[in-house]
C-alpha cells in the first residue's frame, strides 16, 4: 500500500453533516457580501455607480463560489456543474464560465477519511483483498474519487470511492445552492427551475448508488454488442464481488486524456469524433439509453489500439419510446414544415400552449440552429463555427420576456446536455464530421 505521493494533489476533508455543509454556504454568503461592500466603496470613490448585479458577479465573488462548491463536493458541486451545462444561456456569462471549471476541478479527501469509507464498506481487514492499492487517486470528481488497485486474484481495478455524506446531503445541498443562486438574482426570477431541481435529486441519488451504476455498465455493454463499431470502443468490466453502494469496482482501462487527441492527425480526430456522434445517435435512437454526462474526463483515448475508452456510467438515462418517437419527429420536421416542428416540440414540452407566437418562433429558430450540424451537407467544421454564440444571442433576444421563460422536461434537458457537450468536444478537438451522414443511418 502506498500513501499520497503527489505533492500537487490538494486533499481537503469533505464536510459530512448538513450543518457543516450549510455553514460553508453561509460563510460564502458572508464573504460575497463583504466583497460587494468593499468593491462598491471603491467604485463610489472613483465616481462610478455600479449596479448590485455587477458587484455580485465580480470575478472575485464567482471564483469564491466555484472554489466553495469544489470543496463541498457532492450535490453542491454537481448543482454548479448542471447549471453550467443546462442553463448556460440563462445565467450571466461570467457565472457560466466560472461554473464550467467545476467539470474539471475537484479536491480529494485525506487518507484518514478515505480509510474510514473503506473500513465501513469492507471491514478493518479491507487491505487483504489487494496485492496493491494506491492511496493517490487517479481522478477526482463531484461524488467520488478513483483509485487504482491490483486484487489478490490479479485483476487490475479502477475503484471509485464515494465521498462520505454525499448521499445524505443531496436534498439539503440542492435546496441551499439553488436557493442561494435564485435569491441572489443570478438565475432569472421568471425561470421556474423546480423541474430541473427535482430531476437533479432523482439523478444524483441514482449516481450516488454505485450498485446501480454497476447495473448500467452491464446494460450498456449489452447494448454495445449490437453497435456496429463496437470494436473501436473499450468498456470496463463490472466487478460485483467487491462493489457496494459506496464503492464501485471496475477493470482499469489505460488511455490518455481525450483532449490530447488535438495533437493527432486531422483524419484521426475526425474519425474519433465521428465515432462519438455515431455512438450518441445509436444510444438515443436505437437503444433509448444514453450516458448523458459529456464531461471530457469521462473518456480516454487508447493510442495503441486506437480505441475510445468509456469510463463513467452513473448518468446513464433510459428514455421512453414515446419521447424518442416525438424527438425523431422534431428532427425529421426541421427541413420540412415549421408547423410540424412546432407540434413535435410542444409534445416534448419545449414551450407552454399559451406562449406568444413571436416567442414561439424564436424557440423554433433556436432548435433549427442547434440542428445545423445535422443539416449541413459535407463535413461540418466545429472549430470554425460560431453556432454556440448564435444560439446564445437568439436566446437572449427573449430573455427579458417572462412569457418565454419555461424549463423543458428533464428528458429534454439531459439529452441536450449530452448534445451540447459533444458539440463542445468536437470544437476542442477541431474535428470535422459529416453529421448528416452519421444520423442518416438512424433516420
Amino acid at each position: 500500500m502506498d500513501e499520497y505521493d503527489n505533492p500537487d494533489i490538494k486533499a481537503i476533508a469533505v464536510p459530512k453533516s448538513r450543518l457543516s455543509r450549510l455553514s460553508k454556504l453561509g460563510g460564502l454568503a458572508g464573504r460575497v457580501a463583504g466583497n460587494m461592500l468593499v468593491d462598491g466603496s471603491k467604485e463610489w470613490v472613483m465616481g462610478r455607480k455600479p449596479s448590485m448585479k455587477d458587484l455580485l458577479i465580480s470575478e472575485k465573488n464567482l471564483r469564491h463560489l466555484a472554489d466553495k462548491l469544489a470543496t463541498m463536493r457532492g450535490a453542491a458541486m454537481k448543482a454548479g456543474q448542471l447549471l453550467s451545462m443546462d442553463a448556460g444561456s440563462l445565467v450571466p456569462e461570467e457565472l457560466a464560465i466560472i461554473l464550467d471549471r467545476l467539470r474539471n476541478d475537484a479536491v480529494i479527501m485525506p487518507s484518514v477519511q478515505l480509510i474510514e469509507v473503506l473500513e465501513r464498506n469492507w471491514g478493518e481487514e479491507w487491505a487483504d483483498h489487494f496485492q496493491r492499492f494506491s492511496f493517490s487517486p487517479v481522478a477526482a470528481a463531484s461524488i467520488g474519487q478513483v483509485h487504482r488497485a491490483l486484487s489478490q486474484d490479479h485483476r487490475e481495478m479502477a475503484i471509485k470511492i464515494q465521498y462520505p455524506g454525499v448521499k445524505e446531503s443531496i436534498d439539503s445541498d440542492l435546496d441551499n445552492v439553488f436557493g442561494l443562486l435564485k435569491m441572489s438574482g443570478l438565475i432569472p426570477k421568471e425561470l421556474d427551475i423546480t423541474p430541473l431541481v427535482d430531476e437533479a435529486r432523482i439523478q444524483l441519488k441514482l449516481e450516488a448508488d454505485y450498485l446501480q451504476e454497476g447495473r448500467f455498465i452491464e446494460q450498456y455493454s449489452q447494448n454495445m454488442s449490437q453497435f456496429k463499431r463496437r470494436d473501436e470502443l473499450l468498456l470496463p468490466d463490472y466487478h460485483r464481488d467487491l462493489s457496494t453502494e459506496e464503492i464501485l469496482c471496475m477493470s482499469f482501462l489505460k488511455g490518455q486524456p481525450l483532449e490530447k487527441l488535438v495533437y493527432a492527425s486531422d483524419d484521426e480526430r475526425d474519425r474519433v469524433m465521428t465515432l462519438m456522434l455515431e455512438l450518441f445517435f445509436a444510444e438515443f435512437l436505437k437503444f433509448h439509453c444514453v450516458q448523458t454526462d459529456p464531461n471530457l474526463a469521462n473518456f480516454l483515448y487508447n493510442i495503441d489500439s486506437k480505441q475510445l475508452v468509456l469510463l463513467d456510467f452513473g448518468a446513464t438515462r433510459q428514455f421512453s419510446s414515446e419521447f424518442v418517437t416525438d424527438y425523431y419527429a422534431a428532427l425529421a420536421a426541421v427541413n420540412e414544415d415549421r408547423q410540424q416542428l412546432s407540434d413535435a416540440l410542444q409534445r416534448l414540452g419545449f414551450f407552454h400552449t399559451e406562449t406568444e407566437q413571436s416567442n414561439l418562433e424564436v424557440i423554433l429558430d433556436i432548435f433549427i440552429l442547434a440542428t445545423e450540424p445535422m443539416r449541413y451537407v459535407g463535413k461540418y467544421d466545429f472549430s470554425a463555427s460560431d453556432l454556440a454564440q448564435r444560439i446564445r444571442d437568439k436566446g437572449m433576444s427573449i430573455s427579458s420576456k417572462p412569457d418565454a421563460w419555461h424549463t423543458p422536461p428533464p428528458d429534454v434537458l439531459f439529452l441536450h446536455r449530452k448534445m451540447a457537450g459533444l458539440y463542445l468536444i468536437a470544437t476542442k478537438l477541431k474535428a470535422r464530421v459529416d453529421v448528416a451522414q452519421v444520423i442518416k443511418q438512424y433516420m
